[in-house]
This record gives C-alpha cells, sequence and structure tokens, in this order.
C-alpha cells in the first residue's frame, strides 16, 4: 500500500523493540525530496509563513510547542521510544497532541532533517481522536531567509475518508491550516504569506 512508509516504520519497532539491525546497512531515514513519496494521497495545499527565527530554532518550537499557537490543544508529548535516534526526536518519533476534552492524536515522525524538514502523519489507530480524513502526511520545508529567519512551506497531503465528500473537506481543513499558520506566525514572530492549490 505504502511501501516506502511501511518500511520505515517496521524498522521503527523493529529499533524500538531491540531487534538487531545492520551497520552496513544506509541510512533508513527519508530525506524531505523522498517525503512526498511516502504517501498516495493527493497533495491539496501549500502553506507559506516567514518566521524571524532561524530554522534551527523555529523548527523544534512549531513540532514540540503545538499547544501556543493551536487553541484546542492543550499539551503536547513526544515520545521519541521508536525513534531511529533513540531518546531524541527523529524519525519513528511520536507527537501526542492531546485536546481540551482528552481525546489525543499520535503524529507518527516519518521525515526528521535538524533545521531543514520534518513529515508526519496520523496514526488513526493509536489516536483516540478521529479526522474525516483516511490518510494525511504534511511535510514541513525550512529554508533560511535572507533577513536571518526562516522560509517555511508546509505541503498538506490528504484523502476524505468517505469518497464524494471532498467539497466538504477541502474548505474545512484548509480553513483550519490557515487559522493555525496565522496564530503561529503571530505567537513566534513572523508573517502568513498566504496558501493555495497546488
Amino acid at each position: 500500500m505504502f511501501p516506502r512508509l511501511i518500511a520505515v516504520a517496521a524498522l521503527a519497532v523493529a529499533i524500538g523493540i531491540g531487534l538487531p539491525i545492520g551497520t552496513a546497512q544506509a541510512d533508513p531515514s527519508p530525506t524531505l525530496t523522498e517525503a512526498a513519496a511516502l504517501t498516495e494521497a493527493t497533495h491539496r495545499r501549500t502553506v507559506r509563513i516567514h518566521f524571524d527565527a532561524a530554522p534551527d530554532e523555529i523548527q523544534r518550537e512549531l513540532l514540540t510547542r503545538v499547544d501556543l499557537y493551536d487553541p484546542t490543544i492543550v499539551e503536547v508529548r513526544m515520545d521519541n521510544a521508536t525513534s531511529l535516534t533513540p531518546g531524541e526526536i527523529g524519525v519513528g518519533s511520536v507527537r501526542i497532541c492531546v485536546f481540551e476534552d482528552g481525546r489525543e492524536l499520535h503524529e507518527p515522525i516519518l521525515v526528521w532533517e535538524e533545521g531543514r524538514a520534518y513529515a508526519y502523519t496520523v496514526d488513526a489507530d493509536a489516536s483516540t481522536m478521529s479526522l474525516p480524513v483516511s490518510e494525511i502526511v504534511l511535510i514541513y520545508d525550512f529554508a533560511p531567509a535572507e533577513d536571518g529567519g526562516t522560509n517555511l512551506t508546509v505541503r498538506a497531503f490528504y484523502e476524505p475518508a468517505v469518497s464524494g465528500t471532498g467539497p466538504i473537506i477541502d474548505p474545512v481543513l484548509t480553513g483550519t491550516l490557515r487559522r493555525t499558520f496565522q496564530t503561529a506566525a503571530d505567537v513566534f514572530g513572523g508573517e502568513y504569506l498566504g496558501d493555495e492549490r497546488p
């Protein structure tokens, strides 16, 4: 179904339970350029934001402090037990966002390039909150800006859970992305530059 995603997940689980992994293998971590190949979902939205902070500063803030820019989230935890770099944020880490009502979204990290990029999906089986999509992947690309800040591009890939509901779901998810990143720009210092269909 999603061969690269399955291979990365299998490797993360193997590391997490202590199975031996050959050291002669190439680095299995997908890179930013490979990120779109991790999903069969449709690229539906591209969001652009400028942040005043440098990429290595803003990347971790956006990943670990969602509670500061999404008012529905009250807690964010990182579970690095299955990370390819155990104990540290990396491919295989899981971000857990806890909502006001106690429901959780579990978001496995698919790509992690320090100060450069990350991508995540939603683990519907581990999450206690459901989304109206059957698959979703968000890819964050952090580029240094001439002013010392960051130009962030976020690409959203998803498929509606129910066929034919795209015209309803697209505006809802677009509005959520827009509000979330406008707030992030306000909280961390920056400017929301807009969003578009690819």
